[in-house]
């Protein structure tokens, strides 16, 4: 890794907020940050090319973006630059070709529509990104402690137990509480005579605890105050609420390659496009 973290800024006001929030963590982990303009030159064609303007944009956003980081973390060390591309694909090579140790990115959305458009460059960049990503959404201001992470029991060769030791590395990192949970839910297709017996519930209940408890029982939690709990929920809803007032929620990307490298699970994906808190996306291998 370079020690740096890269932070994918256009001068939006959910940009700011992402590199705030960049700026802090590297404040905490010594770490520097390099700024990067992608100049979305994706639709310039033969009759026009808005290269030039876009670069010269870009000049503008970085000194502002310089001068923003300067007065907010004067201690840490920042560079700035500019490259043309599509965002997405630049953003995920400079990532990877730099060892950058995190992505930031941005996600502004006040409504459902713009969590459906502004929030896919974020989405995208988390499925294809091959370090860490962060993904900020731009939420109102509350008061925000712990970390929060899902397991369900399932298998992989640096899957799970990766994304939990990570997160236990976060709260450590903050000094706060972590919530291990694990969703549960009824069997597809159960009828009525079938999920009205409370012994199943109590039995369902019982395996998802057992799952969460397992986790933390095999990772190494020292120093940490963890709390694990079963939900009875849809998986992403458990997560979402879970983390409505958490500094942080990590969740985990399943490495693909081709076309599909730019789509997460349904879980991840619906839980960056609806995020109530930072998100952190780690790529694990199945």
């Amino acid at each position: 890794m370079s020690g740096r973290i890269l932070v994918g800024y256009d001068g939006s006001p959910s940009a700011t907020v992402a590199l705030d929030w960049a700026l802090r963590r590297a404040e905490a982990t010594g770490l520097d940050v390099d700024v990067l303009f992608v100049a979305d030159t994706s639709w310039d064609s033969e009759g026009f090319t808005a290269t030039p303007l876009l670069a010269k944009q870009g000049e503008v956003v970085l000194a502002d973006a310089a001068f923003h980081a300067d007065s907010k973390a004067p201690h840490v060390t920042i560079t700035s630059r500019t490259l043309p591309g599509n965002p997405i694909t630049v953003l995920c090579a400079e990532a990877e070709s730099t060892g950058a140790a995190l992505l930031v990115v941005g996600c502004y959305r006040k409504d459902v529509y713009e969590r459906l458009t502004t929030s896919a460059v974020s989405v995208r960049v988390a499925a294809a990104a091959t370090v860490p990503v962060a993904v900020i959404p731009d939420l109102p201001p509350v008061h925000r402690r712990g970390v929060v992470v899902g397991v369900d029991g399932s298998g992989g060769s640096d899957g799970p137990d990766a994304i939990l030791a990570a997160a236990v590395a976060e709260a450590r990192r903050l000094d706060e509480p972590l919530r291990v949970v694990t969703a549960w839910t009824l069997p597809p297709f159960a009828t009525p005579d079938f999920s009205d017996d409370a012994a199943l519930y109590d039995a369902l209940e019982e395996r998802a605890r057992s799952v969460a408890e397992a986790a933390v029982e095999h990772t190494d939690t020292a120093g940490v105050e963890v709390v694990a709990s079963a939900v009875f929920e849809a998986p992403v809803n458990a997560l979402l609420h879970a983390a409505a007032d958490a500094s942080l929620l990590v969740i985990g990307s399943h490495g693909r390659r081709g076309l599909s490298r730019f789509l997460l699970g349904s879980v991840s994906h619906d839980v960056l496009v609806h995020a109530p808190a930072p998100v952190l996306v780690l790529r694990v291998r199945s």
